[in-house]
């Protein structure tokens, strides 16, 4: 593990996301899981080491993040829309039934999402006191419509999910445009200045990364929009996903797999816009 600051780590051994810890005197805060069960085992045996683990923190609803939640037995903390939207869906999964380049698309067919299902969430903000420590939950849409951030003002740390990557570009196909972009605003604003902010992929991110990763989703409503006016989507989002990827260092497989990411990103975004305005 990594320590960020007092009583705050990350962990990054596991496949998908970093994972996050908070530490009180009280117990731990879990931000986010691995997706294999037994990696979720030995995750909580090794932050046992910091106390109880008492919540686990959702920061959005991307398999990457969900689908290891649903045999760890502690309250789950998400946004209203994270609730609503794994509400809705089917008990089980099956990474190939729509591969979005994840880490889940690896998975065969798994049952039991609706133990993932929140069970404390919120609108706009929450908080919570575990022990003398105050943690805060924000609601910031971006790669997704309820899409948080977890906040501890004392140790000015800030972990944002997906908002901003680094080495490659997040899955958008369930993104809000609007909300991401202000979201960013928000994130560079000096309300904010001296937190260290965490990145679910890439760690400790700076200013120049956020500035980066607003071009980028500023590029990517242009690109949506322009696939609104062509008559074969499968081309034109494979030719938008390899223009738009030239600007990434990645090659061989991860640059097959981010770009196949950023494509079907881009079709589900597309259809996510038009399918809502019909």
């Amino acid at each position: 593990m990594r320590k960020i600051a007092t009583g705050i780590y990350t962990e990054n051994k596991y496949p998908s996301v970093q994972l996050g810890v908070i530490v009180s005197d009280d117990g731990v805060l879990l931000i986010d899981n691995p997706i294999r069960l037994e990696d979720g085992r030995s995750w909580l045996s090794q932050v046992s080491e910091f106390g109880k683990a008492h919540y686990l923190v959702l920061l959005d609803h991307h398999p990457d993040r969900v689908v290891g939640a649903r045999d760890l037995n502690m309250p789950l903390i998400g946004h209203q829309f994270t609730r609503q939207y794994l509400a809705s869906r089917s008990d089980s999964f099956k990474g190939n039934t729509h591969p979005i380049g994840a880490e889940t698309d690896r998975l065969k067919r798994i049952t039991g999402l609706t133990r993932a299902i929140p069970d404390l969430s919120f609108k706009y903000k929450m908080k919570i006191r575990l022990g003398q420590l105050e943690i805060e939950f924000w609601h910031n849409p971006g790669p997704t419509s309820g899409a948080i951030w977890v906040v501890n003002h004392k140790r000015k740390v800030l972990f944002i999910g997906d908002m901003v990557t680094v080495d490659e570009p997040p899955y958008v196909g369930a993104a809000d445009i609007s909300g991401w972009l202000k979201s960013l605003d928000f994130l560079r604003s000096s309300e904010l200045e001296g937190y260290r902010i965490i990145s679910s992929r890439d760690g400790i991110i700076k200013r120049k990364q956020i500035n980066s990763m607003a071009r980028f989703v500023r590029k990517l409503q242009v690109r949506v929009e322009r696939l609104g006016r062509v008559s074969d989507l499968e081309l034109a989002s494979k030719i938008a996903a390899s223009e738009i990827l030239a600007s990434y260092k990645l090659s061989g497989t991860r640059a097959d797999i981010a770009q196949f990411r950023l494509k079907v990103g881009l079709e589900d975004l597309f259809n996510k816009i038009y399918t809502s305005e019909a």
